[in-house]
């Protein structure tokens, strides 16, 4: 017979996940001002920007992916096998499905006016968005969604008495070791290594077997960590520990690879070896940093959380459209990059948050589009 063990609710995972999502504004819109590639990009780049952006680049995925994990601990714990599976239906492959053919076309549009590859109205380019189909910024869902049924074998195993009898004597001697962070680090850097090289960054699910795994570790680690609950007492008493590492990790990262010119972790054979693995110390410093933090700082519920966890989820999907929308006319006047960043942020938050207050909340139908529960 199935386990079903009910969980307390761990408030500040909610408050990290609210953040993650928020942060997301921030850097796609920097993405707009950095010579990386965006899908509209303004005229004159900042350099300043890419410290702040590169420093987010490297843990803000994984810690959404790890917190999504930890989510589904929860959510298993107070539900069947079957209720779960028709809940991660609609509340993921639903959205996915109506983001694709509602929200990003209008993405689409834009970036082809921005590069002036199409003239003509929304609704003559519509018919032509799906001869080249793309799911922009919602890839983390359709990720998502692919991770939660395969490793969900494992995530029932896990939860039963024989998982537990297996997972808790690991998590309590883990917890109490210093050793912790570097056997976390081994399966990434391995994956970092051998599949880095030879699968770039497409997304595209099917031919993406770095993202693939890195992600897909992460998203498995968050489980673990939620169904040894020792560990959040761990994270929490060697918080500074773990942000001191960060910002070693960091700066080694940085000034070692990522300044302009050739750095010092250029120069010889291993220095690409030693950037790989200080990069996966990094992300996992900044996520047991955030944990930390987050878990003696924000263990509590508020109005103002229930509020913005109901609204996040929307936010994220509709953000990326509104965000690109403001972006396309305001890259066009002559202002500064410091006031048109500004304005592209302040006025996202603003328009979406409204979209949700009067719209995705308000009318069921539509809130059901949006994976509002």
């Amino acid at each position: 017979m199935e386990e079903r063990t009910p969980k307390r609710r761990l408030y500040f995972l909610d408050w990290l996940r609210v953040i993650a999502f928020g942060l997301l504004v921030f850097y796609h819109t920097g993405l707009m001002f950095v010579d990386w590639g965006f899908h509209i990009q303004n005229s004159s780049f900042s350099e300043t920007l890419k410290l702040p952006m590169l420093f987010l680049n490297q843990w803000r995925l994984p810690l959404l992916f790890f917190v999504s994990g930890a989510g589904i601990c929860f959510a298993l714990g107070t539900r069947t096998a079957g209720i779960f599976a028709q809940e991660r239906f609609k509340r993921i492959f639903l959205p996915l499905v109506f983001g694709i053919v509602v929200i990003i076309p209008p993405q689409v549009y834009f970036e082809w006016l921005h590069h002036q590859t199409f003239k003509g109205s929304y609704w003559q380019f519509y018919p032509l968005f799906f001869s080249n189909i793309t799911w922009n910024h919602l890839w983390f869902l359709a990720y998502l969604f692919v991770f939660t049924f395969i490793a969900l074998p494992f995530f029932l195993y896990l939860r039963s008495k024989a998982g537990t009898s297996i997972v808790a004597p690991i998590s309590t001697c883990l917890s109490k070791r210093f050793y912790l962070l570097s056997l976390f680090v081994i399966p990434l850097f391995l994956t970092e290594l051998f599949l880095r090289p030879h699968w770039p960054d497409t997304r595209n699910l099917v031919s993406d077997w770095y993202n693939f795994l890195f992600y897909f570790l992460i998203f498995i680690y968050g489980f673990f960590f939620a169904t040894a609950g020792s560990f959040w007492d761990m994270l929490e008493h060697r918080r500074s520990m773990y942000l001191l590492l960060g910002l070693f990790s960091f700066s080694m990262i940085y000034f070692g690879w990522h300044q302009p010119g050739k750095n010092f972790l250029e120069t010889f054979v291993v220095g690409r070896y030693i950037f790989d693995f200080l990069k996966c110390v990094n992300i996992l410093s900044w996520i047991f940093c955030s944990l930390g933090y987050a878990r003696h700082y924000l263990a509590h519920n508020s109005a103002r959380l229930q509020y913005a966890n109901r609204a996040v989820y929307p936010f994220y999907i509709l953000h990326q459209t509104v965000l690109i929308a403001i972006g396309f006319y305001v890259i066009r006047c002559e202002w500064s990059i410091t006031a048109k960043y500004i304005i592209i942020v302040t006025g996202t938050f603003f328009f979406t948050m409204l979209l949700y207050e009067f719209l995705i909340r308000r009318v069921k139908l539509i809130g059901v589009f949006f994976g509002v529960k």
